[in-house]
């Protein structure tokens, strides 16, 4: 096997291929990031990797990265993407990629989608309205307009489960990990009732859930199950 470094923050998107290392059974190494209070740039969580050095590693500053011998591998989907192809067993890590080429296409599909529009304009702007404007007397019209994208998305969400197990095909995927992730977030979001106001979501989320390597990937973070 390979050599493997995931650099990766509690909770955010890097869980997914964090969950993926776990399930497929892949060896890595974990480093485990934070982000700096004073200016939300990313450093190693014991200190031993500086916001300047990281940079050196990813010029963007963010996570999750991924070095595969030597090979830095950035951009979530990317990040998972080399996770599934470096499974031991090739038919398991593919199978979260899509099963054929109408699936992976719709695994792309949905990857692209929920990466730009949920996460970059939704919780992009709810999280970070300094990355939209300078001003800060208009950070709250930016944050609202923020959750009324992230409430949209996850309407969308919501109504391709209706009748669906998953979100993609007949089986659990890289999209199902995202979107589980995604909820996860709703904690932070004002007046989103989850369970109520999402049922077919819901269930997803559960299914994912008892899945081992989401178990093992959210407690090794210091996360809650939503579902316990």
């Amino acid at each position: 096997m390979p050599q493997v470094t995931l650099y990766y923050a509690p909770g955010v998107c890097s869980l997914v291929p964090h969950i993926l290392l776990r399930q497929l059974g892949i060896p890595f190494k974990g480093i485990e990031m934070k982000f700096r209070k004073e200016d939300n740039k990313v450093e190693a969580a014991d200190g031993s990797i500086s916001k300047e050095e990281y940079r050196k590693i990813n010029p963007a500053g963010y996570v999750p990265v991924l070095v595969v011998d030597g090979e830095v591998i950035t951009e979530q989907f990317a990040v998972s993407t080399m996770v599934a192809l470096l499974s031991p067993d090739k038919e398991a890590g593919e199978a979260f990629l899509g099963r054929g080429p109408l699936e992976r296409v719709r695994v792309t599909q949905w990857m692209v989608w929920l990466s730009d529009t949920m996460h970059s304009q939704g919780f992009g702007a709810f999280f970070r309205p300094e990355r939209y404007i300078d001003d800060k007397d208009v950070y709250p019209a930016v944050q609202a307009r923020g959750i009324k994208k992230i409430e949209d998305c996850y309407d969308v969400i919501d109504k391709r489960l209706a009748d669906r197990t998953y979100v993609v095909g007949e089986h659990i995927t890289v999209v199902d990990l995202f979107v589980y992730v995604l909820w996860r977030w709703a904690v932070d979001v004002p007046h989103l009732n989850m369970k109520e106001r999402y049922p077919a979501y819901g269930k997803l989320v559960q299914r994912v859930e008892a899945v081992p390597g989401v178990r093992e990937a959210v407690r090794e973070e210091g996360r809650k199950l939503q579902f316990e």
